[in-house]
């Protein structure tokens, strides 16, 4: 196992394993809580679960790999921030009223013209209001200006 990522704030640790899957770790969830968490999860990304169980670390999460360009290192056009900012109304749409709840550019990846979300760890119930702001702290935070300049444009539609 490789180590990837390691959040010792939120209890969480990211592996790669040797047969490629994606394993994350929660040192402070029981399995009733994962159980549930992998179900919500393959309701909405259908093939993203592999397995899920327990051991003496924590509960785990195995998830088959997207194969794509990361997000995060895509110039930031306006046309891009638009394609982000629609994909994401829509992916709330689509699972209102649940939400993936973390649209950091590091959760999305480019595979051919789609966009797919990873990381879905913040999935749950919230107002829309809330989700609606949460998104929109996201993608200032990742466009600055140009994402003021895009919801502008929105809304003057």
């Amino acid at each position: 196992m490789e180590l990837i990522k390691d959040n010792k704030e939120k209890l969480r640790s990211v592996y790669r394993l040797s047969n490629g899957f994606i394993r994350k770790y929660w040192y402070n969830k029981n399995i009733l809580w994962m159980s549930s968490h992998a179900d919500l999860v393959k309701k909405f990304v259908p093939n993203y679960v592999y397995n899920y169980g327990e051991n003496e670390l924590g509960v785990w999460l195995d998830m088959y790999p997207i194969k794509g360009t990361p997000a995060n290192t895509i110039p930031h056009t306006k046309e891009f921030v638009e394609k982000i900012y629609k994909f994401c109304l829509d992916n709330i749409d689509k699972t209102y009223p649940y939400a993936h709840g973390d649209w950091v550019l590091s959760n999305m990846f480019i595979v051919d013209e789609e966009i797919k979300l990873c990381d879905w760890d913040n999935l749950g119930i919230y107002p829309k209001q809330e989700v609606i702001e949460k998104l929109h702290s996201d993608l200032r935070s990742a466009f600055g200006d140009l994402f003021d300049e895009v919801l502008h444009d929105t809304a003057s539609v």
